[in-house]
């Protein structure tokens, strides 16, 4: 019997000190209040956070609630519709050979139940995205509406709590859409549905290193192999780096002001160059929530 409690009490330090790495509690360099800092991923439901030690508490302790964006406002739905559309001089056959139409187009009808021609005029990393997302939520039984990332601004918002955006909704479209060319980006909607059961056997990978709160593994992780549809050196700069290092322009004014909890995708926490490591070059205290 003692040699069964112990096990769970191992077993249960083991499982607090994994998921605490997701939360990371600020302290330090003049703040009178603590801030927090949580890793989010786009595919997880909001049912996992209930497994994060801690993270309810954080969030109720905080006065300022901050996203990467300020999402949920009717702007930034207007916005990232208007991002959706190429110009109006492009169609996607512009940008696809005959075969390689062929496959996207079967590909899509067969998962989502409409082609190409429906969506000729969007934006290729949307139409990526939502493939992904399809096969993911097929494959996982995952369901888009409940996705963590937004959760926090939408309770936010109900509390009264303050919303701040690190950046404003053009700048995360720019940065996640417009880094590459409309061709590159046709490019990797073509080998990502050549090769979907790597890329969907990548991303449910992904999610395990993420649950299990290994940050610099995702990271590692994310910055790819080589293929083609890995980002380059240089997206992967603009994309995370660059990202981290102009919000660190805007936090500590944010902290100083209010306490906050910011909820922002886990690649920008960990690497030499995510945000936990700049905030200590700034002398503030980071430390797991465990």
């Amino acid at each position: 019997m003692k040699k069964n409690i112990l096990i769970l009490i191992l077993f249960s330090l083991c499982f607090s000190t994994t998921q605490g790495q997701l939360l990371w509690k600020i302290s330090g360099n003049g703040l009178k209040h603590p801030s927090y800092l949580f890793g989010t991923q786009n595919l997880i439901s909001i049912q996992f956070l209930d497994s994060v030690p801690g993270l309810f508490k954080a969030f109720s302790d905080c006065d300022a609630i901050v996203g990467e964006t300020v999402m949920n406002t009717i702007d930034a739905t207007a916005k990232i519709q208007q991002a959706a559309i190429m110009p109006s001089h492009i169609n996607i056959k512009d940008l696809l050979n005959d075969d390689e139409y062929n496959v996207v187009d079967n590909e899509l009808k067969s998962v989502m139940k409409f082609g190409l021609n429906g969506i000729s005029i969007m934006n290729p990393s949307l139409i990526l995205n939502l493939y992904e997302m399809e096969i993911y939520k097929k494959r996982t039984g995952f369901k888009d509406d409940n996705q963590s990332d937004s959760y926090f601004q939408l309770v936010a918002a109900e509390k009264d709590k303050k919303v701040l955006g690190l950046e404003t909704v053009d700048q995360q479209i720019k940065t996640l859409y417009g880094n590459a060319t409309l061709e590159r980006q046709a490019d990797i909607l073509v080998e990502m549905i050549k090769q979907k059961d790597k890329i969907l056997n990548e991303m449910i990978e992904l999610n395990k290193l993420y649950k299990a709160g290994k940050i610099e593994e995702l990271v590692d992780f994310s910055k790819g192999k080589g293929n083609i549809m890995d980002m380059t050196e240089e997206e992967y700069t603009k994309r995370v780096d660059n990202r981290n290092a102009d919000w660190m322009t805007k936090l500590p004014d944010m902290m100083k002001d209010s306490s906050c909890f910011i909820t922002v995708d886990a690649i920008h926490l960990g690497g030499k160059n995510g945000l936990i490591k700049q905030l200590e070059k700034r002398g503030y205290k980071v430390k797991a929530v465990e």
